[in-house]
């Protein structure tokens, strides 16, 4: 025990570390609620949203817990918006995160200064913060691993079998959130012997039947998962089939097993890079500085402390950086945790020095963390996104099912944002992924015909029936979505503002290279910079005259610049290309602190309408306008000729002819 030791940090008691907390938790809600996206989102938030008021569930919606606290939350404050209320979710999960972080900060170091460092810096984020504004797990992951930690601090004060079963149960229930706590358990378990002064009796037998006990019952949860698998109708016949796939579909070996320590020897030293540059941008050199400080000073006075921070901190890192995944900066979230908590233990009340310098450096890094809070706002500032929202207006624009049924093939992110609509927005729209009917496509034709009901195709859908059964449907273009960026640049007055990015494009989207070329020369009246390879790059000026402004690189960057009078500036805040997807953009284009442009890979643009509003395109990613085609309703009696001969060309041998 470290209690003996001169260099502890003093004592605090009382009521003031809870009331730090609640203090702590209270501003990160409000910021967060500020900030809050207000609707649905693509990807796996639309997918949340979409599911979390739905009856029916999956195997794969393997976050029981998320559902269970978010549903009751969701249907007492926004049951007719589970989108926004499920964001609020998020923010309400943030806060408390912040405020069990705060409150482990205080009890630990004996300082209410270093809580309200730990708990800020935390707070203003950026990971953190775009997390806790959307609907996501990962700001209740973060919660429940400050539950943990309170109760491993509870253990450490007086180790009984009661409180390990505390830190058994807390632990147990939070896989229910997300599986990778799983990291978490070697870092737990060390920290366990350390605080144990009979570290023999953590290996006896009753203590390991109860910890498995208790695994087995916080299993339970997700007994709805298993059940859908069992009584599903297209469930496997033998029950060891059935286990298999209700494990198989929970834990997604199906693309986990390749992600998981699935990165290239080759691309390890570019991925350390990336992890050094979002340590950076969460909180800046001076506050990794403080944190090396902070394990040090734990190391001294709070070994088991440092032990749990250091290990935890280093199974995570090497886990986020192996981790072949689109969306690799959410998993460095438990160390952004951990940073927090070490650079509020760098300003503790340790006794061996005078107790001003820990005051002075504490309210110094107070200032640092509102500093940094000021000036990531306006990049995870989410209240007035709507693209989402606008992206599904213009899919789904003038259909529904008494004119038409939708089908779409479009990216699985924008696909999602599409469900939910069709379930809480727009439940009068007939809409399905086109992978659902494409077996039975014709059949679906003829049906929807002979009630008079057209289909319209989204995206590439119409590519992909083309190619399956030829030119037996006739397609009728639906929307003017389709205008190539130099057309849509053409009707942009001459002499407006604009700022054009460039990111490099997913390997699954098609970048128009002439296009885009001929896109640049007429924004720049035939005087542009040439297009490069760089993986950023980004164009200013005013339409029609020589560029102002023309940068590219192969690493995030920020770059100021003025346009017509106006200061603007570039915020690229993405490691490409391992970064697929990012919830609040890949970068921006601010004009003073206003935000004007969310980037996305792919090609992003704005210009100012004559009364000075922004007007954003997108092209070549997932905001991209996409086409729409239409099969129109025929007579029946065309309608059961043409399945007829559908029909036929799948069932005769080739060579023979089914005839007219």
């Amino acid at each position: 025990m470290i209690a003996a030791d001169p260099r502890r940090p003093a004592t605090l008691g009382g009521l003031a570390p809870v009331l730090v907390a609640c203090v702590l938790a209270t501003i990160a809600f409000s910021v967060y609620a500020r900030t809050l996206l207000p609707g649905v989102d693509l990807g796996d938030t639309g997918g949340f949203q979409a599911a979390v008021l739905w009856p029916e569930t999956s195997a794969r919606q393997a976050y029981p817990l998320y559902y269970d606290l978010g549903r009751p939350f969701v249907l007492a404050l926004s049951p007719d918006n589970p989108a926004r209320g499920l964001n609020l979710f998020s923010a309400l999960a943030g806060g408390l995160a912040v405020g069990l972080l705060s409150l482990l900060t205080a009890l630990v170091t004996g300082s209410v200064l270093s809580a309200a460092v730990a708990g800020l810096l935390l707070t203003f984020s950026h990971t953190f913060w775009t997390q806790s504004v959307i609907a996501e797990v990962y700001a209740l992951h973060l919660a429940l691993v400050g539950c943990c930690l309170l109760a491993l601090r509870a253990y450490q004060q007086r180790p009984t079998d009661r409180r390990l079963a505390l830190v058994c149960a807390i632990y147990a229930l939070s896989f229910g959130n997300h599986l990778s706590m799983i990291l978490l358990i070697v870092p737990f378990a060390l920290f366990l012997f350390a605080v144990n002064p009979r570290r023999r009796d953590l290996w006896r037998p009753r203590p390991i039947a109860m910890a498995l006990a208790i695994a087995a019952v916080a299993a339970l949860i997700y007994a709805p998962n298993f059940l859908f698998v069992w009584t599903n109708i297209d469930a496997p016949p033998g029950w060891r089939d059935r286990i298999a796939t209700f494990w198989f579909d929970v834990t997604k070996a199906d693309w986990r097993g390749t992600m998981m320590f699935g990165v290239h020897r080759s691309e390890i030293a570019d991925r350390v890079a990336m992890w050094l540059w979002d340590a950076r941008l969460q909180f800046g050199i001076a506050g990794l500085l403080m944190a090396l400080v902070g394990l040090l000073r734990l190391s001294a006075a709070a070994r088991p402390w440092a032990l749990l921070v250091a290990t935890a901190y280093l199974i995570n890192t090497v886990f986020s950086v192996t981790y072949n995944v689109g969306d690799p900066h959410v998993f460095f979230l438990p160390g952004h945790l951990l940073t927090a908590l070490a650079i509020g233990a760098a300003v503790g009340r340790w006794r061996p020095l005078p107790s001003r310098l820990p005051t002075l450096l504490g309210v110094a890094l107070i200032g640092y963390a509102l500093w940094r809070g000021w000036e990531t706002w306006p990049s995870v500032d989410r209240h007035d996104d709507r693209r989402a929202e606008a992206l599904v207006a213009r899919v789904a624009v003038g259909v529904s099912d008494n004119t038409a049924v939708l089908l779409s093939d479009m990216n699985w992110q924008s696909e999602n944002a599409i469900l939910y609509s069709a379930r809480y927005e727009r439940k009068q729209l007939a809409w399905r992924r086109l992978g659902e009917v494409m077996l039975h496509f014709p059949f679906l034709v003829g049906d929807n015909q002979t009630i008079h009901r057209d289909v319209v195709l989204a995206g590439p859908a119409a590519s992909r029936v083309a190619a399956a059964y030829g030119s037996v449907f006739d397609f009728v273009p639906d929307n003017v979505g389709a205008l190539t960026l130099t057309d849509r640049v053409a009707r942009i007055p001459r002499g407006s503002p604009y700022v054009l990015t460039l990111l490099e494009p997913t390997p699954d989207e098609h970048l128009d290279v002439s296009d885009f070329d001929a896109a640049v020369t007429e924004l720049a009246g035939g005087q542009a910079a040439g297009r490069g390879n760089a993986r950023f790059q980004v164009w200013a000026g005013a339409v029609g005259e020589r560029q102002a402004f023309h940068h590219e690189s192969d690493r995030p960057f920020r770059a100021s610049f003025p346009v017509l009078g106006d200061s603007f500036s570039v915020r690229m805040e993405s490691w490409l290309p391992f970064e697929t997807f990012r919830r609040a953009g890949f970068g921006h284009v601010l004009r003073g602190r206003d935000r004007l442009l969310t980037i996305e890979r792919g090609v992003s643009l704005v210009w100012f309408a004559s009364d000075g509003s922004p007007v954003v395109t997108y092209a070549a990613g997932l905001y991209a306008p996409q086409p729409r085609l239409r099969i129109r309703a025929a007579v029946p009696q065309q309608v059961a000729r043409r399945s007829g001969a559908i029909l036929g060309t799948a069932l005769l041998p080739d060579g023979i002819d089914n005839g007219p």
